[in-house]
């Protein structure tokens, strides 16, 4: 009989000690693994409230999911590591030392794990459209590891969705990856054998295929916006997480909502900022 392996997709947690509005979610999501103990925990990025601007808060943040009691696996988004030069909100342009300090703190850029009948990969999608040697590197590895996976279904995880309405949409967007390396991707993991594409980065759940691969969007443990979740999908997703199962060469997942995550919305704290970075407490600017 098969074994039926667990697998937990946690997301945009934004995690910070100076900005620690959403640590109690977190909290409730470290009680409920240590209650359901995974055979593995996937964080697809945004660890952290504004790791490109302060890498202490990358520190923190993995401290935080080292507590985790089950085996891990990371990726960036773009608190983390900031966003691809050219196709940037936050005007955090991915550099240097920005991907330096994720690899010193948390881990590597991209990576693939073979559990059960399944070859998992972890893709970086801050690197694409990025003109970075990184970016390069990344297209390499994801060319040998789904040329070398044999007859296992493959599952991407990253950060950012492929796309957000319509994947042949060229309008500008820091919703999905970019255009211009969006359909080589989806080609490459349709020919290459991936059954499902997974992330984060829009704090809303939602589910749709693309030419046979499962497309999949994980809530967020921090801030939610109703009214934009409402006007764009007609629905609410409060603060949860996802859970895979794999029976054999079978997938299914679940959303999980606890209701004991808070539902925070930020929204108005937004606005007045400009930018989901700039929330207060705010550095103290003494008068000359």
């Amino acid at each position: 009989m098969t074994r039926s392996i667990t697998i937990v997709q946690v997301s945009d947690t934004h995690l910070s000690e100076t900005h620690a509005y959403f640590i109690d979610n977190y909290r409730v999501f470290e009680e409920e693994m240590a209650r359901l103990k995974p055979d593995l925990i996937v964080h697809t990025g945004d660890i952290s409230f504004n790791g490109p601007a302060r890498p202490d808060d990358l520190v923190f943040a993995a401290s935080q999911l080292r507590r985790l009691q089950a085996p891990l696996r990371v990726l960036a988004g773009n608190h983390d590591v900031g966003e691809a030069p050219g196709h940037s909100r936050l005007d955090q342009p991915l550099n240097d030392a920005r991907i330096k300090a994720w690899r010193d703190h948390v881990g590597p850029l991209w990576w693939h794990e073979d559990i059960g009948a399944w070859r998992l990969i972890g893709l970086d999608t801050a690197l694409m459209g990025s003109g970075r040697p990184e970016e390069d590197e990344q297209n390499e590895f994801l060319v040998g590891v789904l040329a070398s996976r044999g007859t296992r279904p493959a599952m991407v995880f990253m950060h950012m969705p492929p796309f957000y309405r319509d994947a042949e949409d060229p309008v500008f967007t820091t919703s999905a990856i970019p255009f211009g390396v969006r359909g080589e991707l989806l080609s490459r993991c349709r020919d290459g054998g991936v059954k499902v594409m997974t992330c984060g980065h829009l704090h809303v759940y939602r589910t749709l295929r693309y030419q046979g691969m499962q497309i999949v969007w994980a809530p967020t443990t921090a801030m939610v916006n109703p009214k934009h979740q409402w006007m764009q999908w007609r629905r609410w997703t409060r603060p949860g997480y996802l859970v895979w199962h794999l029976e054999g060469s079978r997938i299914r997942h679940e959303l999980v909502e606890p209701r004991l995550m808070i539902g925070l919305d930020t929204t108005r704290w937004t606005e007045i900022g400009g930018t989901t970075t700039n929330m207060p407490p705010r550095p103290l600017v003494r008068n000359a």
